[in-house]
């Protein structure tokens, strides 16, 4: 039975996010079959920042990460709690007075949904991904495997309400999008600029109705085949990229650069 208290995570992408963002690891797991490039790295890196690193058999590794793929790689560490304590205005204080990009996740459930969400949000750049505190999938160690290392860098900020997050978004200048199968506009018909807000909803139910009365325009996503939605982290990666390339237009159209958004 194993007694041990701390939290782990485990994959190489997870346990070198963590290293490299020095997030409090404890001890360092490696397996002691493997001499692979990437694990010497890991080990590498733990040395220097003075964390105790333990070579185990693969059975081990099994018990510590409940039977993960942990790529011969686990890491135990002392728990973090993201943003928990920022406030909206606060993460707002260092965003672009222009062009800014916020991600609002509507009580998604499944952890590899709001894990690929996430990671998906650092890949795309946004300023912060707010997060509701109850009712919606916690920040849990399946969604910190399946973000590989976004958790670490993202501003993610808990709130008790959506609907009252996206009122303080709204009297600091955001326009606030949310994504629906009966949106007013298509999603590559819209004119994204200045300070963005998105909101995904849940995976079954979609936006809940209040909150996609508090947003200031729905847009869709056109479907070509028989099913009726993306999935929820598909549809976040769609809609988040689309927006990027709509503002590096804009910055190159601003340069001098005639750019057409079509």
């Amino acid at each position: 039975m194993n007694d041990r208290k701390s939290p782990v995570c485990f994959g190489i992408h997870s346990v070198m996010a963590k290293l490299k963002h020095k997030r409090s690891v404890s001890t360092l797991y490696l397996s002691a079959a493997s001499a692979s490039a990437r694990l010497s790295a890991l080990e590498q890196l733990a040395m220097e920042q003075n964390i105790e690193v333990i070579r185990c058999e693969s059975s081990r590794l099994d018990e510590l990460s409940g039977n993960g793929i942990h790529q011969g790689t686990v890491a135990e560490y002392r728990p973090r709690s993201p943003n928990q304590k920022a406030t909206l205005k606060q993460v707002m204080m260092g965003i672009d007075a222009n062009n800014a990009l916020i991600l609002i996740l509507d009580h998604i459930q499944d952890p590899h949904n709001l894990g690929a969400c996430l990671r998906t949000a650092e890949c795309a750049g946004v300023d912060a991904v707010i997060l509701p505190r109850h009712s919606a999938c916690p920040v849990n160690q399946t969604v910190i495997k399946v973000a590989s290392g976004a958790v670490e860098s993202l501003n993610i900020v808990m709130v008790s309400n959506i609907v009252n997050a996206l009122q303080v978004l709204k009297k600091n200048g955001f326009w606030v999008y949310g994504t629906s199968d009966s949106g007013d506009s298509e999603l590559f018909d819209t004119d994204f600029r200045g300070r963005i807000a998105l909101v995904v909803g849940n995976e079954g139910r979609g936006i809940k109705r209040l909150v996609a009365e508090a947003c200031d325009q729905l847009v869709r996503v056109s479907l070509f085949g028989e099913l009726e939605s993306l999935n929820a982290s598909v549809a976040t990666g769609v809609c988040l990229f689309e927006i990027r390339r709509q503002f590096a237009v804009i910055e190159q159209d601003s340069a001098g650069k005639t750019v057409q958004l079509g």
